[in-house]
């Protein structure tokens, strides 16, 4: 058989079907032709082209990838198969002003998850709950829920913070898979109650925190209160990660903040909380404040506030105990009285009522009024009944600005202030103008969060307020410091600072400068000056005469036996009438070359027992001796009560006065 041999193959159509040339004319004129027509080339060479650019675009495309996007597609790769955390940052330390450390960071321990690592039982449920129950102390079926719920909603998650270190210990010898024990840090606030009206402390972020601010993850801590709030951006630090790469894990350290040193003097701060927490354990009293500044500069070198806290029990999640101590407490640990209290400054106010009448020439230094007894004024619904204005104790003699600063005489001070006999008066108007321009309604700026204005009121304020007419008796409340009149401990402060410096506003300023891990400067905070007190000179030394005169035979003659000299104005202000007044001091020493200023306060007290001065004593005995001694005084001479006029209720016998014609 010959497979080779060519054949020939024929096609032979069927007689049936042979078209004739007939049906070739009647199909060409159809729609639907039988024979077909030739595609033309063109089209061909189209489609040709067409490919070729696609492909020329798909291998320009692949080629960019995998060359020149090469690294950014292999990181990509890598995050694939990489879970990375980002790791706080230990937070900056804070020194006071020689270098102590008041506060530091320690080690803490977390415990991290990787949700695609946890092992899920058979039942559905999670046999690491068992295994971490005795160690977390939460009960098996609590943390079983607690771990399935943030596998649901995140791929890395803390399940515990601020470990012990024995729990440490007992979860690196047995840890379920998935879970990891992180090293990082917490705040140790050293003396955490005696520091924490100026410290403050951290607490975890919020929602808010994280949309207000992008620096923010969800395992952040953020400065609340004090300096860690004031200063956060500060000494938050930058972040670090942790990469988890199949069993293997690798760190990139975080950033620390810069460490912040502070204008306080730790043991300043120290010895002004013992002496107000003596006094007020002695009274059986517990809300209190004082500030120690820098006249020549601002610089605050110690500010307590009571009832105090300690910062300290914010390193963990506070029990309900805690927390309703805290943040339901009526006494208000976490309020910080001396920036944020508005109280009634009594007599603290009038020797700015004195500088003011100086400056409009309302009085000289040596104008008296008669005696420091009484003064009467007319009463127009009942001209037989006339208001009656007692001192707080009945004193002989005349009395110029001197002696009306020293023994605090009221009847002088209604006279500069309203007006009374001889006296004009300076009138609402220039008194509350002279505040304003000493920034008694501002704030002062101090460096912390919290700070509230003081309040100045006048006549347009009462009448939209309390649809009431401005009467004379409200114009004295406001020239002894009473009545509407409210003023923060820290400008009383400032304003007492600008007396002793010449007549220089500076705005108060804990923070002193910004150090490296090297301890070198990297910023300092110059001291801001507000502004001058609206006084010529002259006015401002007459009246750093008459404090000083408090002292030596006013009403503060306790501080004659400090080891320097000092000038002070004492004051009270009634809270309940009759029953509870605030007790105050505002106090700067030496005398001659002022070296600190400072207020005390002390709330709720039920008769004037001289607290606050006894409290300024210890202090200022300790500041310049630098040793803390007995207490060893002269007896307190006659105190000085409060006296609140109200000009609606009429009650001569107490010195109150009834509705009055509007002062001059």
């Amino acid at each position: 058989m010959n497979f080779f041999r060519r054949r020939t193959y024929a096609v032979a159509p069927r007689s049936d079907e042979w078209i004739g040339p007939e049906d070739t004319l009647v199909d060409a004129a159809s729609d639907f032709a039988d024979l077909e027509a030739p595609v033309p080339e063109g089209t061909f060479r189209a489609a040709g082209v067409l490919l070729a650019v696609l492909f020329a675009v798909v291998g320009a495309m692949s080629g960019d990838i995998m060359v020149r996007q090469h690294g950014r597609m292999a990181l990509l790769a890598e995050a694939n198969r990489t879970v990375t955390v980002a790791v706080p940052p230990p937070r900056g330390l804070i020194l006071d002003r020689n270098g102590v450390h008041l506060v530091e960071n320690v080690p803490s321990f977390d415990l991290l998850a990787i949700s695609r690592q946890v092992v899920r039982g058979p039942d559905g449920g999670y046999p690491a709950a068992r295994r971490l129950s005795g160690v977390l102390g939460i009960p098996a079926d609590s943390l079983n829920g607690l771990i399935a719920d943030n596998i649901s909603r995140n791929a890395v998650f803390f399940l515990e913070s601020d470990l012990e270190k024995e729990q440490a210990l007992a979860l690196t010898r047995d840890m379920p898979e998935g879970f990891y024990l992180i090293t990082s840090t917490k705040r140790d606030y050293r003396d955490g109650e005696q520091f924490s009206s100026v410290i403050g402390y951290v607490g975890r972020v919020s929602p808010e925190d994280m949309v207000r601010d992008d620096y923010y993850l969800p395992s952040d801590t953020v400065g609340r209160a004090g300096i860690e709030a004031a200063y956060e951006e500060v000494i938050r630090g930058s972040h670090g990660t942790l990469s988890f790469v199949a069993d293997a894990h690798e760190q990139r350290a975080a950033g620390q903040g810069a460490t912040l040193m502070l204008n306080i003097d730790a043991q300043a701060q120290k010895a002004l909380f013992n002496a107000l927490f003596t006094v007020l354990r002695e009274s059986g009293l517990g809300e209190a404040a004082a500030v120690v500044q820098d006249p020549a500069s601002g610089a605050v070198l110690a500010m307590v506030s009571f009832p105090t806290y300690d910062n300290n029990v914010f390193n963990k999640r506070l029990s309900p105990e805690q927390f309703s101590a805290l943040f339901e407490n009526p006494r208000r640990p976490l309020f910080n009285r001396v920036i944020g209290g508005r109280y009634n400054p009594g007599s603290t106010i009038k020797p700015f009522i004195g500088m003011t009448a100086l400056q409009e020439g309302v009085v000289t230094p040596g104008t008296t009024v008669p005696d420091c007894n009484a003064i009467s004024i007319p009463n127009p619904a009942n001209p037989s009944d006339p208001y009656v204005f007692r001192n707080w104790r009945p004193e002989a003699g005349s009395f110029d600005l001197f002696r009306a600063v020293a023994d605090s005489c009221n009847i002088y001070f209604f006279s500069v202030g309203g007006g009374h006999g001889s006296i004009g008066g300076l009138g609402i108007g220039r008194i509350v103008d002279y505040l304003r321009r000493g920034f008694a309604d501002s704030r002062t700026g101090v460096d912390l969060p919290g700070e509230e204005t003081g309040f100045v009121p006048d006549p347009d304020w009462k009448w939209v307020n309390r649809k009431e007419p401005w009467y004379q008796g409200d114009t004295y409340n406001v020239s002894i410091g009473q009545g509407d009149l409210l003023l923060t401990p820290l400008w009383l402060n400032t304003y007492v600072s600008a007396i002793a410096n010449g007549g220089t506003l500076w705005s108060p300023r804990l923070g002193q400068r910004i150090l490296d891990d090297q301890q070198r400067t990297l910023h300092t905070y110059d001291p801001q000056a507000l502004g001058q007190l609206p006084f010529d000179a002259g006015h401002v030394r007459t009246m750093q005469q008459a404090m000083r005169r408090t002292v030596t035979s006013g009403t503060a003659r306790i501080l004659q036996n400090l080891p320097v000299t000092a000038a002070a104005k004492t004051g009270t202000a009634e809270v309940i009438k009759g029953e509870r007044i605030n007790s105050f001091l505002t106090v700067y020493a030496p005398a001659e070359n002022p070296q600190v200023a400072m207020t005390v306060l002390v709330e709720g007290s039920p008769s004037n027992q001289g607290y606050a001065i006894r409290a300024a004593y210890d202090f200022l005995n300790w500041y310049f001796t630098r040793q803390l001694t007995p207490r060893a005084v002269p007896a307190t001479p006659a105190p000085e009560p409060s006296m609140t006029v109200a000009p609606e209720v009429p009650e001569s016998a107490s010195g109150s006065e009834g509705p009055v014609a509007p002062g001059p």
